[in-house]
């Protein structure tokens, strides 16, 4: 197992170097690949000593029919096979959520109705509610927007002071990590978010 994770926070346009690296996570590079990392807003990164092992985007809604008109997707998380069940995509998506939200935008997650983990967990949740549903090639979506708890909850995390945050993990393997995080925007509200796992618990506050 390793210890150390680092989470790299950028808004700063994908070179095709970068590119050619971040596709590796993704089992599908199509054109709308590539048109939501022309359009990103954030991306996080992680990494395991240098090793690219996540990542996910904040990027301009692409097909998601929403209401909102400031809307931003929090989309395109990857994580790999052998990282998954230590919370990586809990954290990413805290970071995510709080640059959307201090952004001043309107955060949304586009769910397919074919991940039942996924949805259900939104369902549950506080800080997301089901706008609508719509259908994307012959398949059923359902749109979440963040509610007002979540810009209550965005208000009181203190600011980040760095784009790095590590993320120190323990030696073993548990069901439910205990994780020691560094700068407090990935502590607040970890366990509002699903587990890499769909078959794991989703502890909802």
């Amino acid at each position: 197992m390793f210890e150390n994770l680092n989470f790299s926070l950028s808004s700063l346009c994908v070179q095709p170097a970068q590119r050619a690296e971040l596709a590796t996570l993704y089992p599908l590079v199509d054109q709308r690949w590539n048109q939501k990392f022309d359009r990103l807003s954030l991306l996080v990164t992680v990494r395991d000593q240098g090793t690219l092992v996540a990542a996910g985007l904040v990027h301009d809604s692409i097909i998601a029919p929403t209401s909102s008109m400031n809307a931003v997707e929090l989309g395109c998380m990857a994580v790999r096979p052998d990282y998954r069940r230590l919370g990586i995509r809990q954290h990413a998506t805290s970071l995510r959520l709080a640059h959307a939200l201090r952004s001043g935008k309107t955060p949304i997650s586009v769910i397919d109705s074919q991940n039942p983990a996924s949805w259900a967990f939104y369902e549950r949740s506080e800080l997301w509610q089901r706008e609508r549903s719509f259908e994307h090639d012959g398949q059923l979506k359902f749109i979440y927007r963040a509610t007002e708890a979540a810009w209550q909850w965005a208000a009181q995390l203190p600011q980040a002071s760095e784009d790095h945050v590590a993320i120190h993990l323990p030696e073993s393997a548990m069901p439910a990590p205990s994780l020691m995080a560094g700068p407090a925007p990935v502590q607040g509200f970890a366990a509002q978010f699903g587990s890499d796992d769909p078959a794991s618990a989703v502890p909802v506050m």
